[in-house]
């Protein structure tokens, strides 16, 4: 249990940063990137961090609920969204389109979709307390 709680806290604080960065700078998180950004992609940027918002609030709040249906879901949902960060951040690298600024958010989103599923994978067969 204290893996999901250390990990629950580290992603919410992570995600409440992100919401932060997208909504009330996108330009420096663009401009961090290495790519060019314009006021729709600001517009997107600024949608973008409610769901990181939503994910930092879920994240802290079940920080501390033991292991259920419930916890398993929450962990191999954080841990398919961590991988599409990462796949598409590595599409996106692969393809030219963003610069090496990318590889310190693939490293982060990859270690905890591995650490979510691993969370998941290993209580998938417990019983309910």
């Amino acid at each position: 249990m204290k893996k999901f709680k250390i990990l629950s806290i580290f992603t919410s604080v992570l995600c409440f940063y992100l919401f932060c960065i997208l909504f009330f700078f996108p330009q420096s998180f663009f401009t961090d990137m290495g790519i060019e950004g314009n006021e729709t992609a600001y517009f997107l940027a600024r949608r973008a961090s409610m769901l990181m918002l939503g994910i930092s609030v879920l994240m802290f709040f079940a920080r501390s609920i033991p292991h259920s249906q419930a916890r398993q879901a929450i962990s191999l949902g954080i841990c398919v969204t961590m991988s599409g960060f990462a796949m598409t951040g590595t599409y996106e690298f692969m393809r030219g389109f963003i610069g090496n600024n990318i590889l310190p958010a693939i490293i982060v989103e990859s270690s905890l979709s591995i650490s979510f599923f691993y969370i998941w994978l290993s209580n998938k067969y417990k019983r309910k307390a």
